[in-house]
């Protein structure tokens, strides 16, 4: 197999796309859709019980947007149920003393509620989706079925990008470099630790560790790609020093695998 054109060299890790942006909008435009919907119901009951459906978006906002957009939306929600809700209507007067109670006790519970936004969940849920995009877009090229110069270069960027490496190189059997990413990454000395596939651990490591989410050897270390029951390359890989979790390894192993087809699939490697 011909080396493949090394790939552009993209220095710093590209961060993740998020939708805390679309929450931050979303939180208070939801907020006043609610006081407008319920409307229809500010004359059959009091202003406190009409606050429960508000603090629950505020819940739901700041769980998967974060505290920003949490805070935003329970801004938004009190002074929608002033404004819809509340005597004088359409106005951010407060004229009864039981509406000032539920005006203000919507306003404490709805920041209190914002301000315990799970950032980790969040960062879990990120994590989640970058991961399945990128197992998705190394799944599109192997249906593509184009040759592996063309398109693993990219792939391992998108890798680097997303999972706690700093560096990883695709080597065939024979330790010719296939891509690397960053492009110095192949210029590295060839690891000599060689990990499980399933855990990312070194050989005789208990999987107990994996609890603390070890980072990646910044050493290095290899991966053997396994295809049909035969090795096809190697995938050497160097962490970044963040926490490698469960997740992390899970996706890594599966991306060697696709690779590890990828490679079984060129006719001379």
């Amino acid at each position: 197999m011909s080396a493949a054109p090394i790939p552009r060299p993209v220095e710093d890790r590209v961060p993740a796309a998020t939708d805390d942006l679309v929450y931050l909008g979303a939180g208070p435009l939801l907020a006043v859709l609610l006081g407008f919907a319920l409307v229809p119901l500010r004359e059959a009951t009091n202003s406190a019980n009409l606050s429960f459906p508000f603090v629950i978006l505020t819940v739901v906002i700041a769980a998967f947007g974060g505290r920003s957009a949490g805070v935003v939306t329970a801004l938004a929600s009190a002074l929608s149920m002033d404004f819809f809700l509340t005597r004088p209507y359409l106005s951010l007067r407060i004229t009864e003393n039981h509406d000032l109670i539920a005006f203000a006790g919507l306003a404490v519970c709805g920041l209190v509620a914002a301000s315990l936004g799970s950032g980790q969940r969040i960062a879990s849920l990120g994590e989640r989706n970058s991961h399945a995009r990128l197992i998705e877009q190394c799944l599109s090229e192997l249906e593509a079925g184009g040759p592996v110069e063309g398109t693993v270069g990219p792939l391992l960027e998108r890798a680097r990008q997303v999972l706690p490496l700093r560096a990883v190189v695709l080597r065939d059997t024979a330790g010719r470099v296939v891509a690397a990413a960053p492009h110095r990454g192949g210029l590295e000395a060839i690891p000599t630790a060689l990990v499980e596939p399933d855990t990312l651990l070194p050989r005789g490591v208990e999987r107990e560790r994996l609890r603390a989410s070890p980072p990646l050897p910044r050493e290095g270390s290899r991966l053997a790609l396994v295809a049909r029951h035969r090795q096809e390359g190697w995938l050497d890989l160097w962490g970044d020093g963040a926490p490698a979790t469960v997740a992390a390894r899970r996706t890594i192993t599966a991306v060697g695998r696709i690779l590890g087809v990828l490679l079984a699939r060129e006719p001379h490697h």
